[in-house]
């Protein structure tokens, strides 16, 4: 086991080995493709010796949404690994795998990945062409000097907006207001102006209007308050526009044991929960304490800070918060619990501050003062840690639109948004450790007890309890039960003729441990189905309790005589 970053070729190759090598722990299918055609994997994980996993309550994660979070995919193949070669000798790893399923899609933005991994490109998601049908003019992040990295250009200008800092040269700190007799900078992504209309030379700095080229955001595409591009950029021309969403929803859609959910993402170092609509008081008071609950776990395995979406990026300007987001939309229509995971924290690390910690509306309260000094830690600790391609001294560059300019400043890629390799595993280690946990938290139908009592000559009496030995209850929520139409029911199957119940019968949803807030008897979180049937002494009966995100679980018993 050990923690990479994939290309598209080596993730499908291993993938492709562990299920040769464990064909009884995991199957990998293809379940889309992307935009350019490269094959999305649908990763299943279970021990098929204790039940098909279609017959067990199910943890999904997804991962790699946005392009450059390629940490992300390193962290789902990173668990993969984990929960294989664990079976059989970790103890969490086995219950999990013996009584739970696993679904993984490591990687959902393949083109746009495989691009950020093998050249200086970033985007958000795709590298079509988005929102405009024909490129347009205009500026354009690039590596404009070829030494393989988009970094910063700062531009000396009499009306720049920042100031080489007189502690850290490297830092460039806001002009102060009035501040006058320095030397100023306007401070912007590497990269050059795409000239395409039919005219001569033009300011430069008045065409630095950015060309919008590749900005779709697959996270802003879920059916769930959706904006359109107006309202969020990046949203798309319609939900689930995009073919690597619709192959995501429908693979959710054709899974319905699915009762919690992870999406991987970078960075910040939170674990972020439901809700993004306004503060804890919009979920149930069941729903709030289950949320909170997981999520703090996580944070004490993992590390992370723990928060809601809204208490974390809610700024007090936006009209919708985060429309069309993957976790939003799995707890509003599917009422799964799902949690976005945002890997990697370097402001932490530096000791600077950061929203997994205070949140945007904190952050937004730093004085320019406050930042310039976290720049300052963040520069020093990625000196020291990080001493190859870490930090890039500013260094001369005649530019073909602006001139004398300097290039420098940090690796976008790997410090700033995911981490540097050698603190990858102690990520993919941290994260993995709630993951499990999460799945682990899954509803778990049990059968305490059967009673079997003959009644008359060949008419038995049978009485059999379920419980719901999960954290999370049958319906995953409180939601959920407003959603879920289908909750637990029962069955009894065999050579015998049902005189009295039915079969099957439904039961309705069980509570799971997590419900126990008091203490009382555990009511909610069993039932018991009853019949009486006429049949043959000796004869084998099998007691069935099911449910979509439940699982499924049986018992045989003997019709006997006293």
């Amino acid at each position: 086991m050990r923690a990479q970053y994939w290309t598209y070729q080596a993730m499908w190759d291993e993938l492709n080995r562990l299920q040769r090598e464990h064909p009884n722990l995991i199957s990998v299918e293809v379940i889309g493709h992307s935009r350019e055609g490269r094959d999305i994997a649908g990763v299943t994980l279970t021990s098929r010796s204790t039940g098909a996993p279609e017959r067990k309550s199910a943890v999904f994660v997804d991962a790699n949404i946005h392009a450059g979070e390629v940490s992300s995919n390193s962290v789902a193949m990173f668990w993969i690994h984990w929960c294989i070669e664990n079976y059989g000798q970790d103890r969490e790893a086995t219950e999990l795998l013996d009584q739970h399923t696993v679904y993984v899609v490591p990687r959902i933005s393949l083109d746009g990945a495989e691009l950020y991994l093998t050249t200086p490109a970033r985007f958000r998601s795709s590298p079509h062409t988005y929102p405009y049908s024909e490129p347009p003019e205009g500026f354009v992040a690039e590596d404009v000097n070829g030494d393989g990295y988009i970094l910063q250009m700062r531009v000396q200008a009499e009306d720049g907006g920042f100031v080489i800092d007189d502690v850290d040269p490297r830092v460039m700190r806001p002009r102060r207001p009035g501040e006058i007799g320095g030397q100023y900078y306007h401070v912007f992504p590497e990269g050059r102006i795409d000239h395409l209309s039919k005219t001569g030379a033009l300011p430069a700095f008045a065409m630095a209007q950015d060309a919008r080229r590749s900005t779709m955001d697959y996270n802003r595409n879920f059916p769930i308050r959706w904006a359109g591009e107006s309202g969020q950029p990046g949203a798309g021309p319609y939900p689930l526009s995009e073919p690597e969403l619709r192959a995501l929803a429908e693979f959710i859609h054709a899974h319905p044991n699915i009762a919690a959910y992870a999406a991987l993402h970078t960075s910040g170092g939170v674990i972020l929960r439901q809700p993004s609509t306004g503060d804890d008081t919009v979920l149930s008071e069941t729903d709030r304490d289950l949320f909170t609950r997981v999520a703090d776990m996580g944070a004490q395995v993992s590390g992370y800070f723990a928060g809601s979406n809204y208490n974390k990026f809610a700024t007090g300007h936006e009209k919708v918060l985060m429309p069309g987001a993957a976790d939003d939309w799995m707890y509003d229509h599917f009422g799964v619990m799902g949690f976005t995971v945002e890997i990697w924290n370097l402001n932490k690390r530096a000791g600077a501050h950061g929203y997994g910690e205070h949140g945007m509306r904190r952050m937004m309260a730093l004085t320019p003062e406050e930042l310039t000094e976290d720049q300052r830690k963040i520069f020093a600790w990625v000196e020291k840690e990080v001493p190859d391609h870490g930090v890039f001294e500013w260094t001369a560059f005649e530019h073909p639109d602006f001139g004398k300019v300097e290039i420098g400043g940090l690796n976008p890629k790997f410090v700033i948004q995911n981490p540097p390799i050698h603190f990858l595993e102690e990520e993919c280690t941290n994260v993995s450790a709630f993951l499990t946990k999460l799945g682990l938290s899954t509803p778990k139908l049990m059968i305490p007890t059967v009673q079997v009592t003959e009644e008359g000559v060949g008419v038995f009496r049978l009485v059999a309890e379920v419980s719901n030995a999960g954290f999370l209850p049958t319906s995953s929520t409180e939601k959920g039960k407003e959603l879920l139409l289908e909750g637990v029911r029962a069955m009894i199957e065999g050579q015998i003729e049902v005189i009295a119940g039915m079969s099957p019968v439904p039961l309705g949803h069980l509570d799971g441990y997590g419900s126990q807030s008091t203490f009382a008897p555990p009511k909610s979180q069993r039932g018991y189905a009853e019949w009486v049937v006429k049949g043959e002494p000796g004869t084998n009966v099998k007691i069935v309790f099911e449910g979509p995100r439940s699982g499924r679980v049986e018992k045989t018993v003997l019709l006997t005589t006293p």
